[in-house]
């Protein structure tokens, strides 16, 4: 699906509202396919072309192939040639079978899977809905699921003193960093059962 914008016309500021519209709009995953491609016209050479993709067909491991696939695409186009695209050793189908072969049946109780699901239903129950801290305005009724962030940086003293806590400890700096974060979350009084989530991306195969 590609849809064209003509911003031409229009302030300069107009196209990053056009493209916040872009981001937000939703996906409805029974009816629409997970990436949208909108090009924004800006003038006869000029173009901002944004893809929008829903989780379930990307992840943060497959940004920097698509982007050299699209550099390499664009390239090709430019001189009037079809990208050489070397083939792929797997497709996902590969992957779907193979982590069905792994995981076995999900109505069978001695699979891999069964084993899983049971060890993540008890390790995770009882897990609090949210953390009580003590926040500078109330909760709104309804959960907005609208996340943020902040952002810091730390010195290199810091730094070189965390990786020498996770040297001697025997662990990844990671592993430090997020047990840092729960025990500031403890003290500020969430309780002793955090929950963090972490991505992961599930493929440690090389092909």
């Amino acid at each position: 699906m590609r849809l064209e914008f003509d911003v031409r016309e229009t302030a300069e500021s107009a196209l990053s509202g056009a493209l916040s519209d872009a981001v937000r709009r939703t996906f409805d995953l029974e009816a629409d396919l997970p990436i949208r491609a909108s090009l924004f016209v800006l003038g006869p050479q000029e173009h901002v072309l944004l893809l929008v993709m829903h989780h379930i067909a990307c992840d943060g491991w497959s940004m920097a192939p698509l982007a050299k696939d699209l550099s390499s695409a664009y390239e090709a186009r430019q001189k009037g040639d079809i990208p050489a695209w070397a083939p792929l050793s797997a497709q996902y189908a590969d992957y779907t079978l193979w982590q069905r072969d792994v995981l076995g049946e999900t109505d069978d109780p001695e699979s891999v899977y069964a084993h899983q699901l049971a060890y993540w239903s008890q390790a995770l129950d009882g897990l609090p809905d949210v953390l009580e801290l003590p926040t500078d305005r109330p909760r709104p009724a309804v959960q907005s699921h609208q996340g943020g962030f902040v952002a810091f940086r730390c010195d290199r003293d810091l730094h070189r003193g965390l990786e020498r806590l996770a040297q001697e400890h025997g662990c990844t700096l990671f592993m430090v960093v997020q047990a840092g974060i729960a025990a500031l979350l403890t003290r500020l009084g969430a309780g002793t059962d955090i929950p963090i989530g972490s991505p992961i991306a599930g493929r440690t195969d090389e092909l």
